[in-house]
């Protein structure tokens, strides 16, 4: 039963004791009437209102995968698959989830895809560089395969390839400046 479900429920289950508090409260005094009547109307209305809290915005599904509640504006994928005659497998799986296999990829495949030389990763791992990441489990060695996940790549290698990026601009500029300055001199002379 989800969290939602349970809510429900309690809440069904508290409106049947108020309706039969109602039939019996005319025998109790005015006070302790006042009292409890109060106290089971504050717990319905808290009921509601966290139920309310709880579902704002989101359906009333869940990812089988990470346990996230699927926002209403997102689009689950629904996964209902049978092999052969064995039990089916029912499936719904958030957007997060389905995108998680894009950002892991071996070597081969991020290195071109962020403009690093063949043999980087597998160099910097050997040298210790990527300790932190294999230990938080974002770099895994599979056989002769490396996976290394994006957020690895974003982290270490982008912060470097925009350094080199600002450095080779740096030297393009300055050529252009002594360039400029040997054309001038050359002006000069003649």
């Amino acid at each position: 039963m989800s969290i939602v479900e349970d809510m429900r429920n309690k809440i069904s289950n508290l409106e049947g004791t108020i309706e039969e508090y109602k039939r019996i409260s005319e025998k109790l005094p005015t006070e302790i009437n006042y009292i409890v009547q109060n106290l089971l109307n504050h717990q319905l209305n808290d009921l509601r209102f966290r139920l309310e809290r709880f579902t704002f915005l989101k359906t009333e599904k869940q990812c089988t995968e990470c346990n996230n509640w699927i926002k209403e504006s997102e689009e689950p994928v629904q996964l209902n698959y049978q092999y052969n005659k064995t039990r089916p497998i029912h499936m719904t799986l958030c957007t997060n989830c389905m995108s998680a296999i894009d950002k892991v990829m071996v070597t081969n495949e991020a290195e071109p895809k962020w403009g690093l030389r063949p043999g980087t990763i597998k160099q910097d791992r050997h040298l210790g560089k990527l300790k932190v990441f294999e230990e938080m489990g974002l770099i895994k060695s599979t056989g002769r395969y490396i996976k290394i996940h994006e957020i690895v790549m974003r982290a270490y290698y982008e912060p470097k390839l925009l350094e080199r990026g600002r450095k080779s601009k740096k030297r393009a500029n300055k050529d252009v400046q002594d360039t400029n300055t040997v054309q001038e001199v050359e002006r000069e002379n003649s």
